[in-house]
């Protein structure tokens, strides 16, 4: 990952023009320039030209057929060449007052790219037709050096990637500097035949090439710019559509919310009818997390499961008053009466988006495990597992409270009816997960009630 960082692109801009300085200082000699000044002259006027009528590089730098004559330069005239005529092309954009960042890059860069231009045409033979070989290779290495140093630039104003970068901006032009190369030894070889007349003659091929170049990268930017206005826009619709849908979410979230409070008030409101029952649910919806996460639970199913403790009662909101609350055991009339909240249950919480853990623990949590519970009559694992575990932490808090008629009992007490019982009443599965529970953390059931004053509930 690349991090744009603009601000260091004018001390990499004075970087490059320190290294142009001490390539002509180790390796500039003016003795080139002094035996054939008109030549030299009429090379630094055709990069003056050339440089006045460059094609725009996808709006991130430019291109130019000026690299000829910079080549023809450092063949020609060595390191100081295209270094002095890249000193006037900056006089000359300082003039035209283009901004630092721009002249002082383009003046660096250029100069280094020239001067290693000659360096590689120098290390090269150049008598005769091997002239082409050695302004070849000066072009390519110009090529190569500009490529780096440009990509050097995007990635400090960009943060692109400068492999990516260079594939999409400078790759097609490869074959382009080959083409410089052998052109800038053609116009070296005929000058030296015919003297100044070939650059006249050479006019119209290096027009024709200019020309070809922008008619191609003009239609080469256009598709990208397009494809970068298509991107933009896609981008900005898929974070539309993000939007969208966090915000229908939030919506969901919040209504499934408001279903769960508004049935978790409905639960308490059972209990408000009693204060003998007063935290019920709470503790039994606490000691069911505790066992769930025993067995295993986690996230969302281990939230359900505190629901699900919470409103597993809900159904005793249809349950008539003189039942509900009667004085002493009930009559079998009234017993049948207080099977059905399970099922008064299932009624209330079925259209509600609440998880079906919670709606099972509301239904299954009188079932037992050898099949004798209601009020499907299901057993052992029919059961849902999370109504197993509700049925332990009910019966549980039912033992360790106070009844009209009997006492609470010890833990130790209730844990071994729990033993005894499980296989026919109680899961054994979940029997060994409550026994464990108490054995890591006894103050697990700390949350039992202290023993109140006589008052008949139903169980």
């Amino acid at each position: 990952m690349f991090v744009a960082r603009p601000r260091l692109i004018p001390y990499y801009a004075v970087i490059l023009c320190a290294v142009a300085a001490l390539l002509a200082a180790g390796f500039g000699d003016l003795g080139p320039i002094a035996r054939d000044p008109w030549l030299f002259a009429v090379l630094v006027l055709c990069v003056l030209v050339l440089d006045l009528i460059d094609v725009d590089l996808f709006g991130r730098g430019s291109f130019s057929p000026g690299a000829v004559a910079t080549i023809a330069l450092a063949c020609g005239f060595g390191v100081v060449g295209p270094i002095v005529a890249e000193v006037i092309a900056g006089g000359v954009r300082v003039a035209q007052r283009k901004p630092f960042l721009r002249w002082g890059f383009d003046l660096g860069a250029l100069a280094v790219c020239g001067a290693t231009a000659a360096l590689v045409a120098h290390g090269l033979p150049a008598a005769g037709h091997w002239m082409l070989l050695a302004a070849t290779g000066a072009s390519l290495a110009y090529y190569v050096v500009n490529s780096l140093l440009l990509c050097g630039v995007w990635v400090l104003a960009e943060g692109v990637a400068p492999v990516a970068a260079w594939r999409e901006r400078l790759a097609w032009a490869a074959p382009h500097y080959v083409a410089y190369g052998l052109l800038a030894g053609v116009l070296l070889l005929a000058h030296a035949r015919a003297g100044l007349i070939v650059f006249a003659i050479a006019g119209l091929p290096m027009a024709l090439l200019w020309l070809g170049q922008k008619q191609y990268l003009d239609h080469t930017r256009d598709s990208v710019e397009e494809l970068r206005r298509s991107h933009s826009k896609l981008a900005e619709a898929n974070e539309s559509l993000r939007g969208l849908l966090a915000d229908k979410q939030n919506l969901l979230e919040r209504v499934r919310r408001s279903y769960i409070a508004t049935v978790t008030s409905l639960a308490r409101t059972i209990e408000a009818k009693d204060p003998y029952t007063g935290g019920h649910t709470e503790r039994v919806a606490d000691f069911a997390v505790e066992l769930a996460r025993e067995l295993g639970y986690t996230g969302e199913d281990l939230q359900a499961v505190a629901t699900g403790g919470v409103i597993h009662d809900i159904g005793k909101i249809g349950i008539r008053d003189h039942v509900l609350l009667k004085p002493g055991r009930l009559d079998p009339e009234e017993w049948a009466e207080m099977r059905r909240h399970p099922e008064i249950s299932t009624f209330i919480l079925d259209e509600l988006e609440i998880p079906q853990i919670a709606k099972d623990m509301a239904r299954h949590h009188h079932e037992r495990f050898d099949g004798g519970g209601y009020p499907d009559g299901l057993m052992g694992q029919q059961i849902p597992l999370a109504a197993r575990i509700l049925t332990v932490a009910d019966t549980l808090d039912a033992m360790t409270t106070t009844r009209p008629y009997r006492d609470a009992l010890p833990l130790e007490a209730a844990l071994a009816e729990c033993r005894n019982n499980a296989g026919s009443q109680f899961c054994p599965v979940v029997v060994r997960a409550l026994e464990a529970c108490c054995a890591r953390n006894p103050r697990f059931w700390a949350g039992a009630p202290e023993p109140g004053p006589a008052h008949p509930v139903a169980a």
